[in-house]
């Protein structure tokens, strides 16, 4: 049996799942482009800034460097402060990071609905399938039961829940993937931000 003869027997409901695994897929694809993008534009960044070794170079470096860096974003609060409390830029610069951060999670929210709704999408075709089945034995009671029937009528009731425990584990190892990754992403913007911090103080 073909795959498109499975998803006609689940009905509808399969293909609410197969949108959402759709929807899935675009969301996973495009999260991790961005993040690879941003990724590179901030080691593109540290490369740039490790060959200077005055403030000023530092400054037109960070200055002249291409936009799409959050890294950038980030020391340019500590480059171009005009205030020397280190505890303010500390955190402007941290505010920053979280910012990007809040940026870089959009359409993650979606991704996690989608990893909780699609199972229980899958359990409610379920249950209206076994509903369907007990009707149709209770409409031919009085004539027996074909076990045959029965049996086709069943499995065909457990393939959503099939369906949408499948759509809703891979959205949850996608989603918890790209939120560790996130996480990295931040750390890493934090460390540079605190070994910027350093260099700039032995530099003034």
């Amino acid at each position: 049996m073909s795959l498109l003869s499975l998803l006609l027997r689940g009905g509808i409901l399969m293909y609410v799942l197969l949108l959402i695994s759709v929807a899935v897929i675009g969301i996973v694809i495009e999260k991790y482009r961005q993040l690879a993008k941003v990724k590179k534009a901030n080691q593109n960044l540290l490369a740039a800034l490790q060959e200077q070794s005055s403030l000023d170079s530092l400054r037109s470096t960070l200055a002249n460097h291409p936009q799409g860096s959050p890294l950038a974003l980030m020391l340019d609060k500590l480059f171009n402060a005009r205030i020397n409390d280190s505890d303010l830029i500390s955190q402007s610069m941290e505010s920053s990071a979280n910012l990007e951060l809040h940026r870089l999670e959009k359409g993650m929210g979606w991704l996690s609905t989608f990893a909780a709704v699609a199972p229980l999408i899958g359990f409610l075709g379920t249950v209206i399938g076994m509903v369907r089945v007990f009707m149709s034995i209770q409409a031919h009671s009085s004539a027996g039961v074909d076990i045959n029937i029965l049996a086709g009528g069943i499995w065909e009731a457990l393939l959503t829940t099939i369906g949408g425990l499948i759509v809703g584990i891979v959205a949850i190892i996608f989603y918890n993937d790209l939120i560790q990754k996130l996480e990295n992403l931040v750390k890493d913007m934090q460390d540079s931000g605190i070994e910027y911090m350093i260099r700039m103080r032995s530099l003034s």
